[in-house]
């Protein structure tokens, strides 16, 4: 049975257990309910409803029952949709859109599996896709990341700013799955689909997409001001290769793979990823104007 709450009471009973226990973190709090520290967090922000068995755990004296509005079965959003259930109780389920391959489309493939992360729960019914982001220096990518999403996609967005990040989060069973089955890398080795790896443009968005969210723009030197690297540096080294693949089809000079980096850092490969694939990213258009202000020509803040 899932429990639907009046709005903030769901959050507030969670914060009143935690006072109860006297525990520090909600990974402890995760720990005494015995349940996945993901799943809690949904919870809290109230983007998926408090199963009943896990109400009992919290609300022993039953405080909190004159605020659950609703009750439904586990089974409700597949009776109601099935697949094409957002995954969400605050919202209708609803299928997505299921975009055709583009760029855009590459674009948001490379950021997912650059700072992004699919999670699914079937037992908690949690169905959520998350892409972090500094929480200041960029703001305003989480919001492009929103709207593409968004876009792409027709599901809708949430920006959550959670200690030391800001997350684009989507609570839609549908986008998760479709992200498991067609966004390669994510649970195996990278591969590219051939639909991106035949189309330059497609390739370009991926790099972006990639850096974006895991690259860095710095100077090489301080004897060389004008002279910068772009790097891009991640844990899974098959898509670190796949960077790599995709810079030299399309005639870029990258290095060789180090400590799982890859570095442009030829002033014609640098001035030609400005040109030709750029940032979406202003955090990385900021930095390099700082660097190197004769760059400042060049791009668009």
């Amino acid at each position: 049975m899932r429990l639907f709450f009046k709005k903030g009471k769901q959050r507030k009973l969670l914060e009143e257990y935690k006072k109860s226990i006297k525990v520090e973190t909600w990974v402890e709090v995760a720990k005494h309910l015995k349940v996945n520290p993901d799943a809690l967090k949904e919870w809290l922000y109230e983007s998926v409803s408090l199963p009943s068995n896990i109400y009992f755990i919290l609300d022993k004296n039953h405080i909190f029952q004159k605020y659950i509005v609703s009750k439904r079965s586990d089974s409700w959003g597949q009776s109601l949709g099935g697949i094409n259930s957002s995954g969400s109780p605050q919202s209708t389920p609803r299928s997505i859109k299921l975009p055709l391959h583009s760029p855009e489309l590459a674009e948001c493939f490379g950021i997912i599996l650059g700072d992004g992360c699919v999670y699914i729960s079937k037992k908690y019914l949690v169905y959520q896709v998350r892409v972090a982001s500094h929480p200041i220096d960029e703001e305003e990518y989480s919001h492009f990341v929103s709207a593409l999403f968004e876009r792409l996609f027709g599901v809708k967005t949430y920006i959550v700013r959670s200690g030391r990040a800001r997350y684009v989060t989507v609570s839609s069973k549908k986008f998760a799955l479709y992200l498991k089955k067609y966004l390669p890398g994510l649970k195996t080795k990278f591969v590219f689909p051939s639909w991106m790896f035949k189309d330059p443009e497609c390739l370009r968005g991926f790099i972006r997409g990639l850096v974006d969210t895991d690259g860095s723009v710095y100077r090489l030197s301080n004897k060389n001001p004008n002279i910068v690297r772009i790097g891009f540096k991640n844990a899974d080294e098959s898509l670190i290769a796949a960077y790599r693949t995709a810079l030299l089809k399309l005639d870029f000079h990258p290095s060789k793979l180090t400590h799982r980096n890859v570095f442009l850092t030829s002033k014609s490969d640098t001035e030609r990823y400005i040109k030709e694939i750029g940032f979406h990213n202003s955090k990385h258009r900021k930095r390099l104007i700082k660097i190197a202000p004769s760059y400042s020509g060049q791009i668009f803040l």
